[in-house]
């Protein structure tokens, strides 16, 4: 017996595709999220069959994800950043960013600790851990500006929107290193 898609009414019409007991369906809807093309998954299993999209749908994500080479912060928002790192880290990590009392923040340290990453696990590991003496004390504004000046002192490329100060949206931005 075929079953529909629930939900589905199709490419321009008003049916719903008929699938085979068999078979499963996957289908692979775009969207766009903060001006980054992302991808997101939908299984649809009939007759029992259990569908198994999960690992290809998080390398489509990635695939489809902005990364910080296309000027995900501003300017304004590095400067913002600066000041709060002024005041607040420079004590362990360095006026440059080059690490003393904590890691460096800049060049292999950073590529080595965060390439691979999102932006979204840089922002809530300050968030979770960060001022050391006083870890939690960042707000998510906070912790986006600081997260835009560390970008920028890697040579990331500002762009016209800020980093949002959402997890979510902080999720599509991959760290990657500068080819």
């Amino acid at each position: 017996m075929a079953g529909k898609v629930p939900g589905y009414g199709g490419l321009g019409g008003s049916g719903s595709p008929r699938l085979r007991d068999d078979e499963e369906d996957r289908v692979v809807h775009f969207v766009r999220l903060e001006g980054a093309a992302a991808v997101t998954g939908l299984v649809v299993s009939v007759g029992g069959a259990s569908g198994r999209l999960a690992g290809s749908v998080a390398r489509a994500q990635n695939a489809a994800a902005a990364s910080v080479l296309d000027g995900v912060y501003t300017e304004a928002q590095a400067e913002r950043g600066m000041a709060l790192y002024d005041k607040q880290c420079t004590l362990c990590h360095g006026e440059k960013l080059d690490g003393g009392l904590a890691p460096g923040l800049t060049g292999d340290d950073f590529f080595g600790e965060w390439t691979g990453q999102t932006v979204a696990e840089m922002v809530e590991k300050m968030r979770n851990t960060m001022p050391a003496d006083d870890p939690g004390k960042l707000t998510l504004e906070q912790a986006a500006d600081l997260s835009a000046y560390i970008l920028s002192k890697n040579k990331y490329p500002a762009g016209q929107r800020e980093l949002a100060a959402e997890i979510a949206a902080l999720k599509q931005i991959r760290i990657v290193k500068p080819k």
